[in-house]
């Protein structure tokens, strides 16, 4: 039934084409179009004629009055005719124009049209990752703007991206990479390319690096997205060379230079502000509404309640910042970031061809809209299906100075009682990459982090001799499924496709690590914590602004159940959500995404485990950093090391290995898999998104590499 009313749109939209057709000039309209004009021909070939014997008769001595005045009289009859005949013609073209007109007016009527007012074969649209936005006009990026809104995509430029593709990082503004100028790796040159322009026509110069590093340090105290910025770089260091060269000084010893004032995964500390924009304004509070940029986009419209932005195309696109990404000349004219709605609700706009790329469909849904359309794809044919190569991971933030948690052994406990298939299989149909190791199993960081620690997984013993690891999770799970019906054709060949292995599920020692730290059973089987009290997990997940996760962590919480820990699932909102993984009196269990890591440089992620900032449990005041709350000498000492490492080092790669085991081996996060990235594509109006065998990019629309989508997609030509 719903493929039979898919194929009837169609037809109805072909009968549409072929009605627009018929709106045409008819070959009517054009026979008596040529018709007249062929008329002014012919009189007007008589008119010459009859002009060219009254001259002859005039100039003739020998003819009569009589005669000459004929001879006129022919001509002027003559003339008439041609008069007539043009004013035939005219009317004719008159009557085709018009008819021509009524067929374009037509035409464009029936062209789609997007919600906003522009051409829907012109206009890229991604669903929104926030949903909503709080303060859609602010887009000072000194300030809490709207950042998932396309603003690192599109508009704003950084001085080096990275490549996710490879992991590499490139100069956009800077002409090529950092200069280190001394030994101790604290003094620094950059030059900018030339030719960049902001899109009121001002070139981006030296004068606008100078004039925001300025900036960011007098807003200090106002501003909520320097920190990255002031806590690096040494105050008033920066010197202007010349016009595209700048050296600047950090506070410490930095190798990672170009990553932390470039691109280090999705976005960038430094976002350059335009001076002769900012300098005019109050800077520390401006809200900067319809930004000039440095990207080829400029904000067009925007919705006041928060659900979109659109943008559209410079006309100067090509001395933009990141022109260069495009090789046929073309980009898109608009590009939107709308919300669609709750899944229920986007999946039938998905259908419809209302968007071009989705954010975290769950899979059943994706396959669900599959069926009802042929051209919402996937990244890969089989499974996981989807590219899973997030920088970020999944898994339990635990409070850990909050008893029962501070005990390794209870967390220990947690782990071993998820039945983490069985959660894949009925939350996310199996697509899924797991890992135990605290960073995202991807194709960069598998061979420097993942297979090296493989040999100390399959050797870990716990206190009493247990060995936790399972490392067939992969070949289960490809077995489960293909009992659950999947084509073997649509099975990874090899089955660590979906992780090198994860913990056993084993209730069992489960229960005899929570009975060695004093926890008991009531006549229910459920567990009491060692005084005797119900030991109830408060566990806090998404609501409906992440289905994946909210899907998940409840599968979680079931599989706990099962095992007689009883949970409480408290779903909050985005900004909740956020205070919650800071604040040690709202959080007991978190699923959480974190541990965000794309390439070989772990710093970004664990920097903030350093020594002061533990607080108490019932902490009210947002942590100013070690998100974990995780008292760790060992990796104080590994992190504080490594700052002063060349992060291509071998040295650097091994320090944050043994990070990694620090974690397995005190279990102070629960790692679960990469984030599930569910994301498909509908290729009814653009191709090339990326995919398996063509990945250049991620395909995810919130990070700043999403700029590489927009620059390779091609029309397909419908409209």
């Amino acid at each position: 039934m719903n493929r039979t009313r898919n194929v009837m749109s169609l037809l109805v939209a072909i009968m549409m084409l072929f009605s627009l057709v018929a709106c045409g000039p008819s070959a009517e309209d054009t026979a008596a179009l040529d018709a007249a004009n062929a008329k002014v021909v012919e009189t007007e070939a008589k008119l010459a004629e009859a002009e060219a014997a009254a001259k002859a008769a005039a100039d003739n001595a020998a003819a009569s009055a009589e005669e000459k005045a004929a001879a006129q009289a022919a001509a002027d009859a003559a003339k008439a005719e041609a008069d007539a005949a043009k004013a035939a013609a005219d009317a004719a073209q008159a009557e085709a124009d018009a008819a021509k007109a009524e067929a374009e007016a037509a035409a464009a009527k029936d062209v789609v049209m997007t919600d906003v007012g522009t051409p829907r074969h012109e206009t890229l649209i991604f669903q929104t990752f926030d949903r909503q936005t709080a303060d859609p006009g602010n887009m000072n990026p000194m300030l809490a703007y709207a950042r998932w809104r396309g603003f690192r995509e599109l508009g704003w430029a950084w001085l080096w991206e990275t490549d996710t593709g490879t992991g590499e990082s490139y100069g956009e503004l800077a002409a090529g990479p950092v200069e280190v100028l001394n030994d101790e790796h604290t003094k620094f040159r950059f030059t900018l390319k030339k030719g960049i322009y902001w899109s009121d026509g001002v070139e981006f110069t030296a004068d606008d690096v100078i004039y925001t590093l300025d900036t960011n340090f007098a807003c200090k105290d106002i501003a909520t997205r320097v920190s990255g910025v002031i806590n690096y770089i040494k105050e008033a260091s920066w010197v202007k060379i010349d016009d595209y060269t700048v050296e600047v000084e950090t506070n410490k010893p930095a190798y990672d230079f170009q990553q932390n004032m470039g691109v280090r995964t999705w976005g960038s500390n430094f976002v350059p502000l335009p001076k002769h924009v900012f300098e005019k304004e109050k800077a520390c509070e401006f809200k900067n509404t319809y930004p000039v940029t440095l990207g080829p986009y400029t904000v067009k419209e925007f919705d006041s309640n928060g659900f979109w932005h659109l943008w559209e195309l410079r006309d100067d696109w090509k001395r933009s910042a990141w022109a260069d990404l495009d090789q046929d000349g073309f980009m898109p004219k608009y590009v939107l970031y709308k919300d669609y709605g709750p899944e229920e609700v986007r999946s039938l706009s998905f259908v419809q061809n209302m968007y071009d790329v989705d954010t975290f469909m769950s899979p059943g849904t994706i396959k669900a809209v599959q069926d009802l359309n042929e051209s919402v794809t996937t990244f890969a044919p089989t499974l996981p299906y989807h590219n899973m190569d997030d920088a970020c991971v999944y898994g339990m933030l635990i409070n850990l100075q909050k008893p029962p948690y501070d005990l390794k052994e209870v967390r220990w406990a947690l782990a071993l009682a998820m039945d983490l298939k069985t959660i894949g299989m009925n939350a996310l149909d199996g697509e899924m990459i797991v890992n135990p190791l605290p960073i995202a199993d991807t194709q960069i960081l598998r061979p420097l982090y993942v297979e090296p620690l493989v040999p100390f997984l399959e050797e870990l013993t716990l206190d009493d001799g247990y060995k936790p690891f399972d490392p067939d999770f992969g070949a289960d799970l490809a077995a489960m499924l293909k009992e659950a019906g999947v084509d073997s054709a649509e099975l990874p060949a090899d089955t660590t496709d979906f992780g090198v292995g994860w913990w056993k599920y084993d209730v069992a020692q489960a229960g005899k690590l929570l009975e060695s730290v004093g926890f008991t059973k009531n006549a229910d089987g459920n567990w009491l914590l060692p005084g005797g009290d119900a030991w109830i997990v408060q566990l806090t997940i998404p609501g409906d602004w992440n289905k994946v996760m909210q899907r998940t962590g409840f599968a979680v919480a079931d599989s706990w159940r099962a095992a007689g820990i009883q949970v409480n699932v408290r779903q909050v909102d985005e900004a909740e959500y956020s205070a919650v993984q800071s604040t040690n009196n709202l959080k007991e269990v978190q699923y959480q995404w974190i541990h965000c890591i794309f390439t070989p440089s772990w710093l970004g992620a664990w920097r903030e485990i350093r020594p002061g900032f533990i607080n108490p449990p019932d902490h009210a005041e947002r942590n100013a950093g070690n998100r974990f709350q995780w008292d760790s000498p060992t990796v104080y000492t590994l992190v504080e090391e490594s700052l002063s490492l060349d992060q291509t080092s071998e040295k650097f790669y091994e320090n944050g290995r043994l990070i990694l085991k620090e974690f397995i081996n005190d279990m102070s996060y629960i790692n679960v898999m990469n984030i599930p990235t569910t994301i498909p594509t509908n290729e009814y109006y653009w191709t090339g998104f990326p995919k398996a065998d063509n990945y250049y990019a991620v395909p995810y629309s919130w990070w700043s590499s999403a700029k590489e989508m927009v620059a390779n997609i091609t029309p397909t030509g419908n409209k």
